[in-house]
């Protein structure tokens, strides 16, 4: 390989929170799981307290229940319906340029691997990681996550195996680059020579634009944040 491109999911190749999207998803299949999702709300408040990872953990009761075949048949179908317009293709393309040039290509998501393990190989990635849910046959009612939310340190720490022998955290890979729309993906960016920010968030906008860092602003399927806010809504509702 001549190189790497690291590459963030959510609002970054897909203009949403995939996590949303597939609840959603589900949640047309199978309507009455919207009884799950309203027993979600009264931990928001605690939401701090509780962490993201344990968030995630408690958000994933709708899928209580499911056995683990279901569950992969709806990812693939959910991936399915994704690769057929529901992706940002001006950062698509950029996924095909990097292959083509011939670096090695990584997706590496904090959504769980219910779904990036399809989605991955569809979109062509040479390897793909996502936040790992525990599915010992049929989905628990708070499923475990395994080897934690797959974030910032651990988002590095699952990719290290494919990086040159003797790299440390901190170090710049050789003909690198790197996409993501947020300010949790800077240790993923750092060690990239060359980065793009999809629709960054204010912290990640400032702290790029230091770096000289691309800004991509591919077109959004809503016009403005209200619209962003209510759509996501009605994802958790399953009524998108």
């Amino acid at each position: 390989m001549k190189g790497y491109a690291l590459f963030d999911l959510d609002q970054t190749i897909v203009p949403w929170d995939t996590q949303l999207l597939f609840c959603n998803f589900v949640l047309k299949k199978e309507p009455l799981r919207r009884l799950h999702v309203l027993g979600f709300l009264p931990f928001l408040p605690f939401n701090k307290l509780i962490g993201t990872e344990g968030m995630k953990r408690v958000f994933l009761n709708y899928l209580y229940g499911l056995d683990q075949s279901v569950l992969d048949a709806y990812a693939k179908e959910f991936v399915d319906e994704l690769m057929e317009g529901g992706l940002y293709d001006e950062i698509v393309d950029e996924v095909k340029r990097q292959k083509s040039e011939g670096r090695l290509t990584i997706l590496n998501s904090a959504s769980p691997e219910i779904w990036v393990k399809y989605l991955g190989p569809a979109l062509g990635f040479d390897h793909w990681y996502g936040t790992r849910v525990v599915i010992n046959g049929k989905v628990d009612l708070f499923p475990d996550i395994y080897g934690g939310n797959n974030k910032g340190a651990v988002k590095l720490g699952r990719m290290k195996k494919h990086f040159p022998e003797g790299w440390s955290e901190g170090d710049v890979l050789p003909n690198s680059w790197g996409y993501s729309d947020s300010h949790a993906d800077i240790p993923m960016l750092d060690i990239c020579e060359h980065n793009v920010m999809v629709h960054p968030t204010s912290k990640l906008l400032e702290y790029g634009q230091g770096k000289g860092w691309e800004v991509r602003t591919p077109k959004r399927p809503t016009a403005n944040r209200t619209q962003f806010g209510i759509a996501c809504f009605k994802q958790m509702l399953g009524v998108y």
